[in-house]
């Protein structure tokens, strides 16, 4: 009766540390993942609010508060005609890229024209300046500023000019004032004519990972046109969008037909920030590239951990409770016999 009222004991208890570990994991990423997002906020924060209070109204002869030119035009003044870009007044100013990811592959020696649109989403005239970084030498503008009226989208458009065959990466960044936005752009320069179809696949799991973590792909090379055994070289590539090669690896072996296999790319002494793994494979009279974007965060992952953690002591905790039941039953089986053979 006392082991049974033990173990009774010990199975609550197990229950309750177990339930209250993962609650605590929870919790725990529930504050890292706050922390994250209001800094990921605050970094995509308009300028140039306000916020209005019981003591201000439209008539008070002071601009404040939520007050426009077009909310309230006896303290802000006259709102700007529409040929006149302007970005004062008490407003907000803000804008948003609907697409800031491009993965262009291209044969070298050729140009290629993208768009980018991008959409004022505040209230006030804005002047957005363009530049670029990591692929300067190989991309060109319509403009290099864009003038945007409240709720305006207008393209950004850009020609690639595709250079030597190989892996580049580069960055388009837009600012206005204190507003920062980034266009990623990866330009993956193949020979004219290539003899494989390459690919670079990463698990949707591992599109962002933390620092130091181990980065597992899945590379595909497809022969077109027929099944030639080709001796190929593949060179293995992590950079940044400043166009820097921060890890290679280099192999050579023989493809016929097809090959497809796993490949783990190491991320150690890489800092948080976007990057981009890709391969280069090269054959007599050719070459042939593929890439894709990750992201290493600054985040320990701490939801996952505590998760592991919990599910494992639970684990544990009733293993240990299933072998005190299997020895408790034994011995009163024991005890039984004990009894008849009396």
């Amino acid at each position: 009766m006392v082991r049974s009222k033990f173990l009774i004991a010990l199975l609550v208890v197990s229950s309750i540390v177990s339930i209250s570990s993962l609650i605590f994991s929870i919790w725990v990423y529930s504050l890292d993942f706050g922390s994250k997002l209001s800094a990921h906020s605050s970094a995509e924060a308009s300028i140039g609010f306000s916020v209005e209070t019981t003591s201000s109204f439209c008539g008070d002869g002071a601009c404040n508060g939520a007050e426009t030119c077009s909310s309230c035009a006896g303290d802000c003044g006259t709102c700007p005609a529409v040929s006149g870009p302007s970005g004062g007044g008490g407003g907000v100013s803000n804008f948003v890229i609907e697409e800031n990811e491009f993965n262009i592959k291209i044969v070298s020696g050729e140009s290629e024209t993208n768009e980018a649109i991008i959409k004022n989403t505040g209230t006030n005239y804005i002047t957005i300046s363009v530049d670029v970084t990591g692929i300067g030498k190989y991309i060109s503008f319509n403009t290099d500023s864009i003038t945007l009226a409240p709720g305006q989208s207008v393209p950004l458009k850009f020609t690639i000019n595709a250079p030597e065959p190989g892996i580049y990466t580069g960055k388009i960044i837009l600012k206005y004032q204190g507003i920062t936005r980034e266009i990623l752009v990866i330009v993956n320069v193949v020979s004219e004519g290539v003899l494989f179809d390459t690919a670079i696949i990463l698990p949707e799991l591992y599109r962002v990972v933390s620092v130091g973590q181990r980065l597992p792909a899945i590379i595909e090379i497809v022969e077109i046109g027929g099944e030639t055994k080709v001796d190929v070289t593949i060179n293995y590539l992590i950079k940044d969008f400043k166009g820097n090669t921060r890890f290679t690896e280099t192999e050579t072996f023989s493809v016929f037909g097809m090959k497809k296999f796993n490949k783990i790319f190491y991320t150690n002494g890489l800092e948080p920030g976007d990057y981009v793994v890709g391969i280069e494979v090269i054959y007599p009279g050719g070459f042939a590239t593929s890439s894709t974007p990750f992201t290493i965060s600054a985040s320990n992952n701490v939801l996952r951990t505590w998760v592991i953690f919990g599910i494992l002591f639970m684990a544990v905790v009733f293993i240990i409770l299933l072998i005190i039941f299997i020895r408790r039953h034994d011995e009163q089986e024991d005890y039984k016999l004990k009894e008849r053979a009396r």
